[in-house]
C-alpha cells in the first residue's frame, strides 16, 4: 500500500487572502472516474482553518479526515490528518498530528494497537501543507481542493505566468514543490507529480467550480463542486456496499495471463482498467501517441522461447508492451527492451522492434482491458481488447 498525503505552502501574503477569500464557506466537490463516482471531498472554513472528510472508494471505502490550522501570516501552525478505512484491508488507519513552530515540525504518529510514534522535521520557513491522497497504483487519485482554494489568492493572475511553491507533506513533513500555472483568468493549472497538470476552473469569487485531470495525467477524473454533502454518512453507505461486494475495487486491477510457444511458457502483465461509461479510442486511449497498453506498471511480456512477432525476431526474455493506434484505424505495436518502469516511462530509444497489429470491431463493448495469448501452441495470436476493439499479432517459435 502507497499513501501520499501532500502538504500545503505559504509565504507571507495573508492579507491578500483574507481580502480574497470568503470568511466561511461549506461545499464539496464530487470526482468521477467514468460513470463512477470514486472521490467526495466536504469541507468548512474560514480564514485561518479548514476541516474536512474526503471519502476515497479505491480500492474500497476510506475516510480521511484532516484540518489545517493558520496563523496572521498565512503559516500552518497544526494539521491533523486521520485515515480512517472502512471498507477495505489493505489500508491502515492512521492519524498523523503535526504543529509548525520556530522552523521545525512536531510530528506524532498513532496507529491502533501501537504507542504513538513522535518525531522532528526541520522546515523551510515558507512551507505551507497541500493534501493528496490515494492508495495503491491510484496514489495521485485526489488532491483537495478546499485547500487549494485556499491557496489560489496567492498565484499569479497574470496569464502564462506560474507560481513556484513550497509544500508540505502532511503526512511526513516532507519539502517539495508544488508548481502553479495560471492558463487564463478562470484556469489554474497544478502540477501533477513533475509530470502532468490537473486543470482547475475558477469563478470571479475564487472559488473553484471544477476540476479536470483527463488531459495531463493517468488518473483521467472529473471533479464538480456541490453544495455540503455529509461525507461520513455516504463514507458508510459505500463501505456497506463494498462488504456485499458492490463496490468499485482497485481502479485498475493488475492481471496475469499465461500461454505456450513451443512447449514455453508466454506471461504478459498488465494493469486492467475499465470502460465505465467511457469513449475509449480517441479519448482514454488517445490517437497518435504512445499508449501505455493498460494501466499501473509498464505491461511486461516474458518470453521462454526465440519467438516471432508480427513477422520480426524477438529473442526469449523480458520486455514491455506499448501500442500506437493511428485516427485512420492502424495500430503499430512496440515491443521495448526496458521494462519494470512505470507505465508512463515510455523511452523509444528502447525500441527491439515495432510491428503492425491487425484491427477488427466486436459486436458488442467488452468493459475491461484484456491482453490475451491464444492459439495452437506454435502459432499463437497475441491479443488486446477493449470497448469494441480488437488487436491482434501473430507469434510463431523461431
Amino acid at each position: 500500500m502507497r499513501l501520499f498525503l501532500v502538504g500545503l505552502i505559504a509565504a507571507g501574503a495573508a492579507a491578500a487572502v483574507a481580502a480574497r477569500t470568503a470568511p466561511n464557506e461549506r461545499a464539496s466537490f464530487v470526482t468521477t472516474l467514468g460513470r463512477d463516482t470514486v472521490v467526495i471531498e466536504s469541507f468548512t472554513r474560514s480564514n485561518n482553518h479548514i476541516d474536512g472528510d474526503i471519502v476515497v472508494r479505491v480500492p474500497g471505502t476510506v475516510l480521511c479526515h484532516y484540518s489545517a490550522d493558520l496563523a496572521k501570516d498565512g503559516s500552518a501552525t497544526k494539521t491533523v490528518v486521520d485515515i480512517k478505512p472502512l471498507g477495505t484491508t489493505d489500508v491502515k488507519a492512521q492519524k498523523i498530528s503535526t504543529t509548525y513552530e520556530d522552523g521545525a515540525a512536531k510530528i506524532t504518529l498513532e496507529m491502533p494497537g501501537q504507542d504513538p510514534k513522535m518525531g522532528i522535521k526541520m522546515l523551510d520557513k515558507n512551507g505551507f501543507p497541500f493534501f493528496m491522497t490515494g492508495f495503491g497504483a491510484s496514489y495521485g487519485l485526489y488532491s483537495s481542493l478546499g485547500m487549494y482554494e485556499m491557496f489560489l489568492p496567492r498565484v499569479t493572475s497574470k496569464v502564462n505566468d506560474t507560481t513556484a511553491v513550497k509544500s508540505i507533506d502532511m503526512a511526513s513533513a516532507n519539502m517539495g514543490t508544488r508548481t502553479f500555472v495560471r492558463r487564463s483568468p478562470t484556469q489554474v493549472a497544478v502540477d501533477y507529480f513533475g509530470v502532468g497538470y490537473t486543470d482547475l476552473t475558477v469563478d470571479a469569487n475564487g472559488q473553484i467550480t471544477g476540476a479536470d485531470a483527463t488531459h495531463a495525467t493517468t488518473e483521467k477524473t472529473v471533479t464538480s463542486r456541490a453544495d455540503y454533502i455529509d461525507a461520513g454518512k455516504l463514507a458508510s453507505t459505500y463501505a456497506a456496499a463494498d462488504k456485499a461486494g458492490h463496490g468499485i475495487g482497485a481502479a485498475s486491477p493488475n492481471k496475469v495471463q499465461r500461454g505456450t510457444l513451443a512447449g514455453q511458457q508466454i506471461m504478459v502483465t498488465f494493469g486492467s482498467p475499465k470502460k465505465r461509461g467511457r469513449d475509449i479510442l480517441g479519448n482514454v486511449v488517445p490517437y497518435d501517441r504512445v499508449w501505455r497498453t493498460g494501466a499501473n506498471e509498464a505491461t511486461v511480456l516474458d518470453l521462454g522461447h526465440d519467438a516471432m512477432i508480427g513477422g520480426a525476431a524477438v529473442p526469449a526474455g523480458t520486455y514491455s508492451l506499448w501500442t500506437l493506434p493511428a485516427k485512420g484505424g492502424t495500430v503499430t505495436l512496440i515491443i521495448n527492451k526496458q521494462h519494470g518502469q512505470w507505465g508512463t516511462d515510455y523511452d523509444p530509444a528502447q525500441d527491439l522492434v515495432r510491428v503492425p497489429m491487425q484491427v477488427t470491431t466486436a459486436s458488442s463493448p467488452q468493459e475491461d482491458f484484456n491482453i490475451a495469448v491464444t492459439g495452437s501452441g506454435n502459432a499463437d495470436e497475441l491479443r488486446m481488447s477493449w470497448d469494441t476493439f480488437v488487436w491482434t499479432v501473430p507469434i510463431t517459435a523461431k
